[in-house]
């Protein structure tokens, strides 16, 4: 039993939000502290910390509806941040404007003009030909006939789509986009996640080929994936999806009535995405602790906070879609991207989850068929990762562990990969890029022999700290249940096949450099068909 507080603000809709949250936690519609509401602070600036909202006693827990650290905040966030143990200081970062809010639609020519105070400078607006709603509006037109409203010459590009039906994040339509950028231009993408990875690689490989820094800004149209505040891109080379590094978006508009109409397998999508903390941190420390990878550090972690429990505890307002879920949900995505660009890496969002989706979508490539959701498919990846991680805490015996083995020679890793992805792709180019890949990591682990030693040592204590950063796969499980997410790959559209994802799940190290979990299997020589065989079972 537990008093749920509710820090809250003065405004007609703020108080209905509150009357909302009584309903919700009380089963009334009134409230003994009703009569505090006449004197709130209107805003944060006249009372940061606002008016507290006693509920009494409520059984259950309650998790507060603010972050430790919001985007929204801007400079304040940054403030805050910069003092984060593993705050990159060097870098330069160019994102100064986060608008998470009602009226982003309406805010977005005069955040363009923060990036031009002229308005003189044409703005390519890069969109791909998904009809979209804002209310009653066909969002698209709306948002060209705002900025052309407010004096700015917009000029639409819509990118086409690929045999599949959809527009995909590779070279042919970044090459688009940047056969269209000149000095003097803005670049608007207009978008989700791919569109926004399309014109900030664009923008990005355009300055290095001695073009200008263009300014670039993003206006989100879905809570669905991290890449708005990511400086780097997923982009596929040779069949392959590879993160290459890219730039940040110098602005990024969030308005909440665009979110709360994007389609909601797409708002779902971005809870799943944010789902695979659990696999890949203790993933990125694994790697730390073996030597593998010196980059890690504490503050994605930090910035995200208790991931799980806001998501547990807000997944109503995420699946209906409220102006607060909305919000509430593109701060942590946004939280997400930039917990991976502070770190210099994707592995604070992406690990062997991530990886296993990959092949997925590998499948889908080849076979010429859209790819499923990805924050989505990632979902069912993380809670096969945390199935993973339960058997592997429960079961691991350092003692074991005979060293000599778990070195196997680089002659038999390629022809293993080889073979593995000529299943997929008969032209060799995905094995040989997966190889390519694959070798660095191989030859990088050969010498870190003393780390693994220390690490098997040192076993009881490695085990508690990643127990402390995993979950069960039961908690994901509760969380996708409760946003009414598909709890199986056969759900997915399109779906997965048994088949394809017992690959995935199988061959999924084998793709990159990057050093996980499901790495370690292969070199202690672990029954991975019988893992398989107790995992497996949790999405099907």
């Amino acid at each position: 039993m537990e008093v749920l507080t509710i820090i809250i603000y003065s405004t007609t809709r703020r108080r209905s939000a509150a009357m909302t949250i009584c309903t919700r936690f009380t089963g009334r519609r009134t409230l003994r502290c009703c009569p505090c509401l006449s004197r709130l602070p209107a805003s944060p600036a006249e009372g940061r910390q606002g008016v507290r909202l006693n509920f009494g006693k409520w059984k259950g827990t309650a998790t507060k509806m603010n972050l430790r650290y919001d985007p929204a905040d801007n400079q304040a966030f940054w403030d805050a941040v910069r003092r984060l143990p593993g705050f990159p200081h060097g870098d330069e970062i160019p994102l100064r404007w986060m608008v998470i809010a009602e009226d982003g639609l309406e805010r977005l020519p005069g955040i363009l003009r923060q990036l031009d105070p002229s308005g003189a400078s044409p703005v390519l607006v890069v969109m791909d030909p998904t009809p979209m709603r804002r209310g009653a509006d066909d969002l698209k037109p709306l948002v060209l006939s705002r900025l052309r409203l407010a004096g700015w010459e917009a000029q639409p590009l819509v990118l086409q789509p690929d045999a599949s039906g959809q527009v995909h994040t590779d070279m042919l339509q970044i090459g688009a986009v940047q056969g269209r950028l000149h000095p003097g231009c803005i670049a608007l993408a207009l978008g989700s996640g791919v569109v926004t990875d399309v014109t900030k690689h664009a923008c990005y490989l355009y300055h290095q080929a001695g073009g200008p820094q263009l300014p670039f800004a993003v206006y989100q149209t879905a809570n669905s994936v991290s890449a708005f505040t990511s400086d780097m891109a997923p982009v596929f080379v040779d069949g392959v999806k590879r993160t290459l590094p890219s730039r940040y978006a110098d602005a990024l508009v969030c308005d909440l009535p665009t979110l709360q109409d994007a389609p909601l397998e797409m708002t779902l999508a971005g809870v799943g995405d944010l789902l695979a903390a659990y696999v890949c941190l203790p993933d990125w420390y694994l790697a730390y602790r073996l030597g593998m990878d010196p980059s890690y550090n504490e503050l994605p972690a930090a910035l995200l906070g208790p991931l799980d429990e806001i998501l547990a505890h807000n997944a109503a307002a995420f699946h209906d879609r409220t102006p607060a879920g909305m919000a509430l949900l593109a701060k942590l995505i946004s939280l997400g991207g930039l917990a991976m660009s502070l770190a210099h890496a994707t592995t604070p969002m992406s690990g062997y989850e991530h990886v296993l989706s990959h092949v997925l979508d590998m499948f889908s490539e080849v076979e010429g068929l859209p790819l499923a959701p990805h924050g989505l498919q990632v979902a069912l990846a993380s809670v096969l990762g945390a199935g993973m991680y339960q058997a592997f805490l429960r079961d691991f015996r350092p003692e074991a562990v005979q060293i000599e083995t778990c070195y196997p020679p680089e002659p038999a890793m390629q022809a293993q990969i080889e073979a593995a992805f000529f299943t997929i792709d008969p032209s060799g180019r995905a094995g040989r890029e997966c190889w390519s890949d694959y070798r660095q990591k191989l030859e990088r682990w050969s010498g870190q022999r003393e780390a693994l030693q220390d690490c098997l040592a040192g076993w009881p204590a490695l085990r508690l700290r990643l127990e402390q950063m995993t979950t069960s796969p039961q908690r994901l499980q509760a969380i996708l249940r409760a946003i009414q997410a598909p709890l199986r790959f056969a759900d997915l559209n399109p779906p997965a096949s048994p088949a394809q994802v017992h690959f995935a799940y199988l061959n999924a190290p084998l793709m990159r450099k990057r050093l996980t979990l499901g790495d370690l299997l292969i070199f202690f020589g672990w029954d991975r068909e019988a893992l398989w065989q107790e995992c497996w079972p949790l999405c099907s």
